[in-house]
């Protein structure tokens, strides 16, 4: 969703609300001779004191009437402080409040609103103490970056109409184990609880159900997973409901047709499934919003588009919606006058011809049916959008000309067309009030333009994409008027002609030159004459350039692309060594790349976000120098099924759009400089589930290999890496405890999380992961024992739980008995039992209870005991006089010597192993010596 249509969705329907909280919060001091009463003043001092204050915020916080104090304000009867509001007023960090929120604000009995949002308390737990503001109706602590629980306490707070605990900040939150608190919130207007992670999400409808007021609901990125349609809903009130960014696997469930009063719906990315059902859109004549981008919904929803007129945003793509369009000779279906402004159904199945309506949607802005099937013409009265900024009917199979009313829009900035099967001749007229245009796509069409060389058009274009038209033969004249050109692709557009001397000239901002597979005539230096400082990606192949390659190309710090094969180019080649750099953003246009490798680079910089939209399958970008946070792969793209983005140096936490690649079955984030915890989410990888049908794809793209660092060495996968199901999030700084989640895939065959900061436990279903070959949690700091279920892993041929803190026996059994080496749990301190030397307590306690059984005898003699305390006593300065001695005594006294030996045995069972030891090596030196001196 644009952040300016949320936000302005948002502030239209909360505008009742918010100037009624105004009216009963805000008391200007004009309106008041009302000074702050003196323990509240109080309060506040103490409450500050506690506060880190890098801008200076709180600089009038001084004075004894608080009430003057800014984001103060006292009730104008009795003076009690009744409103804080300190929100960050520039939402970064720069100008946030820090520190810890001191129990002093407790005192403010009679606050009724409070206000912290977007500040940075991430040091300090969720308050209890905000419980005791009984009186309190408006409370935001939005991405405050307080952590823990929500207390039940906080249903102590029944006045409230008005709740924000939201984390759009994403860092650390605060957690909520239920919902349950809510039922006292019988007033509760405005709830959003954005980002935080309820942990039983499975019941998160039923208490927020008998919330009859509510009239903002917003649940976004929840980890919500079900839709729970059978439970009985009263949401009368309901206005505005966000449930976007979740893993709710089911069909829309029948209580949403109820919602009578529903102006917003944000269901997008999610995994919902079936019919939309469009009572949805009649049932409410205010509605005005719908999102349900990225999700599995079906339906022929255009089929009546009456049923749209009242909304304002459509929004259905990536969808499997289809069926044809409403009937070009039924004008009935289009309502006569249309609030839609932006409608964005692009990737679904619908068919059909674009409706001669359209001219009724005078306020549209935003028009988007690529990658459909739709054919016919493109409609004349679609020069009657007066308002449109965005045009977008490529990959369709739309035929015809190109109507010439389109040149009546003149708050056009983008037309995309390509790849369809336009054809017919293109003019001035086509482009005649274009004047905001600055992005073209003409591209895989049949046009032809014939434009007037005197023609001087009125926009300013920055991306020009005509590859496949008909420019030619002469060079466009009309481009010499265009100062802002960062991209042009002039490839395959039948141009036989002279380079023109001006051509450099509109050049200087250039970052992409495709002008391959023409006719150019003349020295490549008046193309490449002088160095162009954003120049990254350069094709002039198959044309008839002469002359030798500039040095201005070599000069180029940003060129990583080059191209200029099957010319007529000589002289000495540059010394070049400069074909590194960042990815190009040119990689965005091709639609339908599905494999992209380059592996082992110098590629740097950090990824254009447009990869994003690409619909790839295998995607390497390991062993280069990538810097930055890891793209959010997911969000617009479900295609991945292999992920190598290993050895770079990406920062950040791994983002939470990686759960929506379903058919994800291998991710390397491996020797980079991530943090964060390890997403529960992953456990959406539905193609590594146990009962998920997995069919190896046959057309593997030839010679695509990957480096897989696997049971301890590392080897190359090529056609085999279709069978292989891998994750490997080692060597990176993720903390946080294993998620049981992982559990679930149990087609992993390899799992590496070694060198991490990872706490807790070891999952105890880890035996579930029954085809794993290797695992390695190696050098973190995880605690507990070893669950037992891991004997269960009959395939592992590596394990490597060294360096860590666990402790107790280690498991025995089935295939462990095949990993008898020691070396797999080195460094762990607590670890005890085979194949560790460490004798585990209870065994070594039952050990002597086993030895004391079969070897004692009767003390046949208090003579031998006195020789064992003479012996002891015997230890000291005299040690070696006593001991020639004793050998005297012993072999003048065959009965001493007899007992000795049998008093020496009784010992060695008593004492511990370290004694046992010593004791022996004693008894075998006093034996060698007795040999060696004749007595025995």
């Amino acid at each position: 969703m644009a952040p300016h249509i949320y936000t302005s969705f948002v502030s239209t329907l909360l505008f009742a609300l918010f100037v009624i909280q105004t009216l009963k919060f805000s008391h200007s001091k004009a309106f008041t001779n009302v000074s702050c009463i003196g323990a509240e003043r109080e309060a506040l001092l103490k409450f500050k004191q506690d506060l880190i204050d890098p801008s200076r915020r709180l600089w009038s916080w001084t004075g004894e009437d608080c009430c003057e104090w800014q984001g103060v304000e006292c009730s104008k009867k009795t003076g009690h402080v009744s409103k804080l509001d300190l929100r960050n007023p520039c939402g970064g960090l720069e100008c946030s409040l820090g520190g810890k929120t001191h129990l002093a604000l407790n005192k403010l009995k009679h606050l009724k609103y409070l206000d912290l949002s977007f500040n940075n308390f991430s040091n300090q737990k969720f308050p209890k103490s905000l419980a005791s503001l009984q009186k309190l109706e408006y409370l935001n602590l939005s991405s405050v970056g307080f952590y823990g629980q929500i207390s039940n306490e906080v249903s102590n707070l029944s006045s409230l109409r008005y709740l924000d605990v939201s984390n759009l900040w994403r860092w650390p939150s605060i957690t909520i184990e239920n919902l349950q608190w809510l039922s006292t919130f019988s007033n509760l207007k405005y709830l959003d609880m954005s980002y935080v992670r309820l942990l039983n999400p499975k019941d998160w409808l039923s208490p927020i159900s008998m919330l009859s007021s509510l009239e903002f609901l917003i649940l976004r990125g929840c980890y919500l997973e079900y839709a729970l349609g059978s439970l009985p809903v009263n949401f009368t009130s309901l206005r505005f409901l966000d449930l976007s960014y979740n893993f709710m696997n089911s069909s829309i469930p029948p209580w949403f047709q109820n919602l009578t009063k529903l102006e917003y719906l944000d269901l997008s990315f999610n995994h919902l499934q079936g019919i939309f059902p469009t009572a949805i859109l009649t049932n409410s004549q205010s509605f005005r919003y719908l999102d349900v981008v990225n999700n599995g919904l079906e339906g022929e929803l255009l089929k009546n588009m009456s049923i749209l007129c009242n909304l304002q945003i459509l929004r259905l793509r990536s969808n499997k919606f289809s069926g044809r369009i409403s009937n070009n000779e039924d004008s009935a279906l289009i309502c006569g006058r249309s609030n839609l402004k932006i409608i964005d159904v692009s990737g679904n199945n619908f068919s059909g011809q674009l409706p001669n309506q359209f001219g009724n949607f005078k306020d549209l802005e935003f028009l988007d049916f690529s990658w459909n099937s739709i054919s016919g013409s493109i409609p004349t009265i679609v020069g009657q959008l007066s308002s449109l900024r965005k045009l977008c009917l490529s990959s369709n199979k739309l035929s015809g000309n190109l109507p010439e009313s389109i040149g009546q829009l003149f708050n056009l900035e983008e037309m995309d067309i390509h790849n369809n099967q336009l054809e017919g001749v293109v003019n001035e007229l086509h482009f005649a009030n274009l004047t905001s245009l600055t992005v073209l796509y003409f591209y895989l069409n049949k046009l032809v333009l014939n434009i007037s060389a005197s023609w001087v058009p009125s926009f300013q274009l920055q991306k020009i994409f005509m590859s496949g038209c008909k420019v030619g033969p002469r060079f466009p004249n009309w481009l010499r008027t265009q100062g802002n050109i960062s991209i042009l692709d002039m490839s395959n557009a039948s141009i036989s002609d002279e380079v023109p001397y001006w051509l450099p000239n509109i050049l200087s901002n250039i970052e992409q030159l495709y002008l391959s597979s023409n006719m150019l005539r003349g020295n490549i230096s008046r193309i490449m004459g002088k160095k162009i400082q954003l120049l990254r990606l350069v094709s002039l192949s198959r044309n008839n350039l002469t002359g030798g390659i500039p040095n201005s190309l070599c000069m180029s710090d940003e060129l990583h692309f080059l191209d200029l094969s099957k010319n007529q180019l000589s002289g000495r080649l540059p010394q070049y060594n400069k074909l590194n750099g960042q990815i190009p953003y040119s990689l965005c246009h091709l639609e339908r790349l599905g494999v992209l490798s380059l592996h082992e680079n110098d590629l740097n910089g950090v990824l254009p976000k447009c990869l994003l939209k690409l619909e790839l399958v295998y995607l390497d970008l390991s062993n280069n120098q990538f810097t930055g946070r890891i793209p959010s792969f997911g969000q617009h793209s479900q295609s991945f099924e292999i992920i190598d983005l290993e050895r770079n140096y990406f920062t950040g936490d791994i983002p939470l759009q990686l759960c929506h690649l379903d058919n994800l079955r291998y991710l390397s984030l491996a020797h980079n400089n991530l943090f964060g915890g390890i997403p529960h989410c992953f456990n959406n990888f539905s193609l590594m589930w146990a009962n998920s049908k997995f069919t190896p794809n046959g057309r593997f793209p030839l010679g695509f290999s990957i480096m897989v660092d696997i049971k301890g060495t590392s080897r190359e996968f090529t056609t085999t890496l279709r069978y292989l199901f891998s994750m490997d999030l080692s060597s990176n700084a993720l903390d946080g405890q294993i998620p049981e989640g992982l559990t679930w895939l149990a087609q992993l065959e390899n799992l590496n999380l070694s060198h991490n900061k990872l706490i807790g436990v070891i999952p105890t279903n880890i035996g579930n992961l029954r085809k794993l070959e290797s695992l390695d949690l190696s050098n973190n700091k995880l605690s507990g024992g070893i669950p037992p279920s891991i004997s269960n892993l009959d395939s592992l041929g590596r394990l490597d739980l060294s360096f860590n803190n666990l402790s107790g026996r280690v498991p025995s059994g089935n295939h462990l008995t095949t990993l008898y080496d020691q070396f797999f749990y080195r460094a762990n301190d607590g670890l005890c039992g085979a194949p560790l030397l460490k004798v585990c307590p209870r065994e070594e306690h039952n050990d002597k209870g086993k030895q004391d059984g079969h070897n004692t005898v009767k003390d046949e003699s208090n003579e031998g005991d006195s020789i064992v305390v003479w012996l002891y006593s015997g230890f000291g300065p005299g040690f070696i006089v006593a001991i020639l001695g004793f050998y005297c005594i012993l072999h003048l006294k065959p009965s001493w010597r007899i007992s000795y030996f049998q008093a020496v045995d009784r010992i060695i069972v008593k004492l511990s192993i370290l004694r046992m030891i010593t004791m022996f090596w004693f008894k075998r030196v006093f034996q060698f010596q007795l040999r060696k001196y004749g007595v025995i």
